[in-house]
């Protein structure tokens, strides 16, 4: 069920997405006019007004349905069917890549190549954006999401950390809870 995109809304919606929306939203506010965004994982896509007027956004997802549902809410922007580990975009291109809630979905190897193909498809210095829950054993709010959570993938924020860290130069790290306890990372291409 949760993979229709009504439901899937929803449940981000109850799981506390748009207070992760309002964690990002403050490194989306100092894009370049014009700015190019592709937002990697994106499901559904990014609220609308988390972006800039201006810019230009691509939600690349693994999901046939759940693309489709971005492109039924959304007027502006292009859904790109893709796997994270292999964006199917070309070099060089981007002003900044978003990636919320995918990394626990990816396998150590595949977490890698995404880091890789998000520093690939950005231009030299943009950046990338990356939200994701972690492992939080202590938090039982967490320990339940995780029971129903279809990311089969979650890391210690250290690991995380050093994944992004070898392809990115990370400029903000932070560790925040909200249900889960999460990530949030930006890092710009070298």
């Amino acid at each position: 069920m949760v993979a229709q995109p009504a439901v899937y809304d929803a449940v981000q919606t109850l799981a506390g997405t748009s207070q992760l929306d309002g964690r990002l939203a403050p490194h989306l506010s100092s894009l370049p006019s014009g700015a190019l965004i592709v937002d990697v994982g994106g499901g559904t896509g990014l609220p609308r007004p988390l972006l800039p007027d201006d810019s230009r956004y691509v939600c690349v997802d693994a999901d046939l349905v759940k693309l489709r549902g971005f492109l039924r809410k959304q007027r502006l922007g292009n859904a790109v069917c893709g796997d994270a580990a292999a964006l199917p975009l070309p070099d060089v291109r981007f002003d900044l890549v978003v990636c919320k809630m995918v990394g626990h979905h990816l396998t150590d190897p595949q977490l890698a190549r995404m880091f890789r193909e998000c520093a690939r498809v950005l231009r030299p210095g943009a950046r990338m954006l990356f939200i994701d829950p972690v492992q939080a054993p202590d938090r039982i709010r967490s320990r339940l999401l995780w029971r129903y959570d279809r990311g089969s993938f979650p890391r210690a924020p250290d690991l995380l950390k050093q994944a992004m860290a070898a392809e990115f130069e990370i400029t903000h790290w932070s560790v925040f809870a909200i249900h889960h306890r999460y990530v949030l990372g930006v890092g710009t291409r070298r």
